[in-house]
């Protein structure tokens, strides 16, 4: 499909020993249905055979460039990795996709079409355009879709600028990475992409959090790509140190942007900063058996009522009732079952995950 408004599009994505799906998330790039895109891979020093699958598309295909570490600089260097790749972008709109994760075939086409949905002045005050998600659960080999919970349009579109904070400065971040478009001069603005503090292992949710105050986000009701779930290697004292850490980000940004932060929300938000990552810290510590620690968590958060705040989805205050429960019987069983149902109830299956699966789905 052709369209009035055709911008260069640049994909970074960070790889590192992903020998195994690598190529499929190139091939999904390559079959775009929009075609003004190049794709910047940077390799973390891989120990296996990652470099050599990228070097072979690189060298069959200009479009993509190849930038290899000679050192790894692992998860607590993400940034650096990700503004060494930005440099090299020459695209008006940046987007994201890590080295194990595929787009659907028109992934890009919607997103350029949702460009083209509003006029040239209005695109010049988006700062991210975002989408939906699927995921590859690779224990069980199902792919299914995520069910977006967050409905208030004033919040998914950041209008008017800084409303996104309303969920944000809780904890919940509602932007799946591999869905967006970043707009490059404002990415450029906030000084690229930032992870702060270093343990907190990403750069998406700081770096959304900073573009919330440099214009209006763009939603679009698309399943735009899929993510791949490794849930058995990842530890709950990881899931607790990321916790933490985003925690430690909120009260830093807070203490920055505070006079930027329009006063409505500064006012709605100054007594519940990082809830609902405070309320995951709970349910991580439970589920680690660290019942001290988590009565700490559960002292400093058990009179917090969001029903003033803002209308919570039923799966929050159920995960609230839950999690406290949880606590009171020091189990973590019911947390668990409370997983299981909820995925069944909001989580719509796909099917069973082959290779390049993307090439067949119709989205």
């Amino acid at each position: 499909m052709k369209f009035k408004y055709e911008p260069l599009v640049s994909i970074i994505t960070l790889t590192y020993n992903h020998e195994n799906y690598i190529a499929e998330c190139i091939e999904s790039v390559l079959c775009q249905t929009y075609e003004n895109w190049e794709m910047i891979i940077l390799d973390d020093a891989s120990t296996d055979k990652t470099p050599y699958i990228v070097e072979r598309y690189a060298k069959k295909n200009k479009k993509i460039k190849f930038i290899r570490n000679e050192k790894n600089k692992g998860p607590l260097y993400l940034d650096e990795n990700y503004n060494t790749a930005l440099k090299e972008c020459k695209g008006e709109w940046i987007g994201y996709l890590e080295g194990d994760d595929v787009l659907t075939k028109k992934s890009l086409e919607y997103r350029i079409m949702a460009l083209n949905s509003i006029d040239e002045n209005q695109r010049k005050y988006i700062s991210l355009l975002h989408g939906k998600a699927g995921r590859i659960w690779m224990d069980s080999n199902i792919i299914d879709i995520v069910e977006y919970m967050h409905f208030d349009k004033r919040i998914i579109n950041n209008d008017p600028i800084g409303a996104a904070l309303n969920y944000f400065l809780l904890g919940l971040n509602f932007i799946y990475p591999g869905s967006v478009l970043i707009n490059e001069k404002k990415l450029q603005k906030i000084g690229g992409f930032i992870q702060y503090p270093k343990e907190i292992r990403l750069v998406d949710f700081p770096t959304w959090c900073y573009l919330t105050l440099e214009g209006k986000f763009l939603f679009l009701d698309k399943i735009l790509y899929f993510w791949r779930r490794h849930d058995k290697s990842i530890t709950m004292n990881y899931n607790i140190e990321i916790s933490k850490a985003v925690i430690k980000f909120i009260e830093k940004f807070w203490q920055e942007n505070e006079n930027r932060i329009p006063e409505k929300i500064k006012n709605n938000l100054r007594s519940y900063l990082g809830y609902h990552t405070k309320l995951e810290l709970l349910k991580n510590l439970i589920m680690n058996c660290d019942f001290n620690e988590a009565k700490f968590v559960y002292e400093e958060i058990k009179n917090m009522n969001l029903s003033n705040l803002m209308q919570e989805h039923i799966v929050f205050r159920l995960k609230r009732t839950i999690t406290f429960l949880a606590l009171k019987l020091k189990s973590s069983f019911i947390l668990k079952l409370a997983l299981s149902i909820k995925r069944k109830k909001y989580d719509k299956i796909l099917g069973t995950y082959q290779p390049f699966f993307f090439k067949n789905l119709e989205f």
